[in-house]
């Protein structure tokens, strides 16, 4: 079974602004969801069913919810990073400044405080903004937030997103807005609420692919936008001052054996994923790292479904240049809020 290598994200982006290159001519949208009140109610795999209000239905939306949030890890984004590294103090409340070649972004505060956050927002605002991402005025938030990925997250699972993050403290804190990026924003479809498969590994896979965003950072870029030649194939430059010094490049994830990972078995793509560490021992590095505190949490059978699709990738040959980068600081899991 062959994994179709352009989701709903990338003719999103590809309709929005002029590629590199062609879409592929066998591409179309393929990929799974969970209809609202279907689909598995376990907090590992599957959607949260939306239950009758009783407290028992509402803890395990909640925990569903929680799940969601470390498959996505917003917190890696919406926490600010000082010299030691993030300051989970203010986990969830935003500040994190990224200069990028398009300008400066930053990220907001979501969590609910109501001066400074989003607790002013119904929970049908807060879900548009991460599936659709329109704010409650209209406006459009900038594709630097993956809500393109997100546009793939069922019903479900972004009610349970919400739910959760109605749970998370209030934190007062001003973030700068934005200013003259030049970058623009991307109109979303209202999201389909696809079914996720659960049962079918590459379709799962493909799901979780989708919402941890994977094609969002091993793509290339060109001046118009992501070259969809090259989906998952690596080599987008990355400067990252607030975490090291360098250039990070990042991996060729297709199954090409000579610059991919296609030698990598699925069993060791599992425990990369899980531990951030390569089959030759060597850490990821840059972002990725941060990753690892909350992807960690995933159960196996995800892991499994991750790789399956990961494996099933079609080879595209693309030599990604030798990283430079160097961190100075570590990466690992967030304090345990317990």
């Amino acid at each position: 079974m062959t994994a179709r290598m352009t989701n709903r994200t990338w003719l999103l982006i590809a309709l929005a602004a002029a590629s590199c290159s062609k879409k592929p001519a066998d591409e179309k949208i393929t990929g799974s969801g969970s209809a609202v009140g279907s689909g598995s109610a376990a907090v590992g795999s599957g959607s949260a069913a939306a239950g009758s209000g009783s407290a028992a239905t509402s803890a395990a939306l909640v925990e569903r919810g929680e799940y969601v949030s470390n498959m996505l890890a917003c917190a890696v984004c919406h926490t600010p990073i000082g010299p030691q590294g993030p300051d989970f103090k203010k986990a969830w409340a935003g500040g994190l400044e990224m200069p990028e070649k398009f300008g400066t972004w930053r990220s907001p505060n979501i969590t609910m405080d109501k001066g400074t956050g989003i607790g002013n927002w119904t929970d049908a605002q807060i879900l548009d903004s991460i599936r659709e991402g329109k704010r409650p005025d209209g406006s459009g938030i900038l594709p630097v937030m993956p809500y393109l990925n997100y546009n793939r997250m069922t019903d479900d699972d972004g009610k349970a997103l919400v739910a959760y993050m109605r749970t998370l403290p209030a934190i007062e804190n001003v973030v700068a807005p934005n200013k003259d990026l030049k970058i623009a924003y991307v109109p979303a479809p209202k999201p389909a609420n696809e079914r996720d498969e659960v049962a079918d590994p590459v379709k799962h896979g493909e799901y979780l692919a989708t919402l941890m965003h994977c094609n969002a950072c091993h793509t290339p870029q060109c001046p118009k936008g992501p070259d969809l030649s090259k989906a998952f194939a690596g080599g987008m430059e990355m400067e990252l001052p607030m975490l090291g010094k360098g250039v990070l490049y990042t991996s060729n994830i297709t199954s090409d054996v000579d610059t991919g990972i296609g030698a990598w078995t699925e069993a060791q793509i599992a425990e990369t994923l899980k531990t951030m560490v390569r089959p030759n021992g060597k850490p990821i590095l840059g972002p990725m790292m941060f990753y690892q505190g909350y992807w960690s949490r995933l159960v196996p059978a995800d892991f499994t479904a991750l790789a399956t699709y990961v494996k099933r990738i079609p080879a595209i040959k693309n030599k990604v240049p030798a990283s430079t980068f160097t961190m100075n600081m570590a990466g690992g899991p967030p304090p345990d809020k317990k």
